[in-house]
């Protein structure tokens, strides 16, 4: 186990913070600016999934876990030491899964589904956050 370092999470945290508030204005836009605003929706997502599973890292880190391989076994593996829920660790596998399909093109990109993405995220990340805060306070 290696010490999880208060600075270092506030500072990753902070990031994800960022990136949530960023990404908030697009939620009250319409369709059509959300439309003409689709590559800036779709990479606030990349760097969310990727703050959480990098937040995610550390967590596993100071419990001695050895490094994950995926973004879907960094949830997966806070799930299965029960402590991130699984619902919650779910959702991220989930919504890593779109951020796969940004980055890696392997399909045609849906711009309704980006945009739709907007307001789940918002949730999901803000959970994720209030989250791994808790954390941090456990493990001193």
């Amino acid at each position: 186990m290696i010490e999880l370092r208060r600075e270092v999470m506030e500072r990753k945290l902070a990031f994800l913070r960022q990136f949530l508030t960023d990404l908030e204005p697009y939620a009250r836009l319409d369709a059509k600016g959300r439309g003409r605003e689709h590559y800036a929706i779709e990479r606030l997502l990349q760097l969310l999934c990727e703050s959480a599973a990098d937040i995610g890292l550390q967590f596993l880190k100071a419990r001695g876990y050895g490094l994950a391989s995926s973004y879907r076994e960094v949830f997966e593996a806070l799930a299965q030491l029960g402590v991130l829920p699984r619902d919650l660790a779910q959702e991220l596998t989930d919504a890593c899964a779109m951020r796969n399909l940004l980055t890696h093109l392997y399909d045609t990109i849906d711009p309704t589904r980006v945009a739709g993405a907007i307001e789940p995220a918002l949730d999901l990340y803000r959970r994720y956050f209030r989250w791994a805060l808790a954390e941090i306070d456990k493990l001193g």
